[in-house]
């Protein structure tokens, strides 16, 4: 074989190899991609967690102070039968604070109920 041929064959396999190698290259930029996209996926899963966790949070503070509203009825029921017992008006400000603390109770069973949902379906998304 003359050293022409040789070099011709030659060059005509390396050009064979040549798509080879730009196919391993893209591997790597895909296996990059991925690592990269994991990472960042995994940090909003984390992130998820964290809001899924502060949101159930608040659901048990807002049920923890339900209860401290729930364990005020006997004493407002109390503080109502003296007054009229005695025949005589409720201060205004002790009206006021039954009627914000009834608000209060319903507002803060709305937030409750509304966190509970949104905790679950966060808690959800993650599997």
């Amino acid at each position: 074989m003359s050293r022409e041929k040789a070099l011709k064959r030659i060059n005509e396999y390396l050009a064979k190899q040549e798509p080879k190698k730009v196919e391993l290259a893209l591997v790597d930029d895909i296996e990059k991609t991925y690592n990269k996209i994991k990472s960042d996926a995994d940090a909003l899963s984390g992130a998820i967690r964290r809001a899924a966790n502060d949101v159930d949070d608040i659901a048990n503070k807002s049920k923890a102070i339900i209860k401290r509203i729930d364990a005020t009825d006997s004493d407002v029921k109390k503080l109502v039968s003296s007054a009229n017992d005695l025949g005589i008006e409720l201060p205004s400000e002790a009206k006021i604070s039954i009627r914000q603390l009834q608000a209060y109770r319903s507002d803060l069973s709305e937030l409750q109920s509304r966190a509970d949902k949104a905790a679950n379906g966060l808690y959800a998304m993650l599997g």
